[in-house]
């Protein structure tokens, strides 16, 4: 008797886990994307990332040249508001260009190992694209 009842506990115990693991989403992973703005593109690694039920996105821009062939400065940003669902996710980023605050809302999909999404701001949407970087 007592075989049953643990055996029914564990099976109990892998019903309850495993709606937790399907319920993860394709967004989560590191993230090669590319911004087409009149400026040119801008590179970027962005990771999604899951922890307890929440998720984080974090955006690191590869070094940019300006119209002129110069470097252009680094901009820090923050990210805030992420909402991930199944394949689909958004979230608003705050960049600081020289003092000057720019707002974003990104919003996108993702199928399989590619990414598509759009980047809003004051000066119009801004097409992203994106390919899953390798393990």
């Amino acid at each position: 008797m007592l075989k049953k009842i643990a055996f029914a506990a564990a099976l109990a115990g892998v019903s309850f886990t495993a709606p937790a693991f399907a319920a993860g989403s394709a967004a989560v992973g590191t993230w090669d994307i590319v911004a087409e703005t009149q400026m040119g593109k801008f590179e970027s690694t962005m990771t999604v990332a899951e922890a307890g039920g929440a998720y984080t996105v974090d955006i690191q821009d590869k070094p940019a040249t300006g119209p002129d062939g110069s470097a252009m400065p680094a901009m820090p940003s923050k990210v805030s508001e992420v909402k991930v669902d199944g394949n689909a996710f958004s979230f608003k980023r705050t960049i600081d260009f020289q003092g000057q605050a720019i707002a974003l809302s990104y919003s996108g999909t993702v199928d399989g190992d590619k990414l598509t999404a759009t980047a809003n701001s004051d000066f119009g949407p801004t097409p992203i694209t994106g390919t899953r970087k390798a393990s």
